[in-house]
């Protein structure tokens, strides 16, 4: 369900952007009932959000990047506190201060949401008579890597499907060693063995020295 943006929300939105140099002003709903929040730098407008939501700015506004930083801040906050408001309590001895987010089997997906206004995410085991979850593994604010954990423990994805990060690291090292090596590629294998490339390299937290190395050597022979 899509909720209207909490006043929890708005204090942590408003924390974030200001470490980003913005400025959040709340806004008179008797001026406009829809408006709640108008962001500026500088004193210059940059946007204004609705209470779902929804983003609006001047046609004529330069600040095409500042805007659309915000609002993808906005909504990725956001999407994370509409699924802790559609849980149910979690009916669980010492932890009832979560809600549950997913279950599958005997693991589940939980949320809190903190004294900061972040909201913070756990997996667990249940217990043999589910009165209580043991094993926790703790993400703070990180939704991705608990959602991905929990999918792991759960079952839903088979671990063998998924590659480690050591591992990727090796097929990444090959590929580079292929794409500079091999003189008998020809251009449709090698546009595809880019696509493996890149696609390994936005799952890799770091750039390898390798790709450094080869960028460089690719700048000196002048490509």
């Amino acid at each position: 369900m899509n909720h209207d943006i909490t006043p929890e929300l708005i204090k942590l939105f408003t924390k974030k952007a200001e470490g980003m140099g913005f400025s959040i002003r709340r806004e008179n709903v008797e001026a406009d009932p829809k408006i709640l929040l108008t962001a500026l730098k500088e004193q210059e407008e940059i946007c204004r959000f609705e209470k779902g939501g929804a983003m609006r700015f001047w046609p004529d506004s330069p600040y095409v990047d500042e805007r659309n930083g915000l609002h993808n801040l906005l909504l990725d906050l956001k999407e994370r506190y509409d699924l802790y408001l559609d849980a149910k309590p979690l009916d669980c001895a010492d932890v009832r201060d979560y809600r549950l987010i997913s279950e599958f089997g005997n693991y589940l997906l939980a949320a809190k949401l903190s004294k900061d206004n972040e909201i913070r995410f756990t997996t667990w085991q249940y217990t043999y008579d589910r009165t209580g979850v043991t094993l926790g593994h703790y993400y703070e604010t990180n939704y991705q890597g608990a959602l991905k954990d929990f999918t792991l423990r759960s079952g839903l994805i088979d671990q063998k499907q998924i590659f480690t990060e050591d591992e990727l690291l090796v097929l990444y090292k090959s590929c580079l060693f292929r794409d500079v090596n091999d003189d008998e590629l020809d251009f449709d294998s090698e546009r595809k063995l880019q696509d493996v490339i890149q696609k390994v390299e936005s799952n890799l937290p770091h750039i390898p020295e390798e790709k450094e190395n080869q960028q460089e050597q690719e700048d000196e022979r002048g490509i």
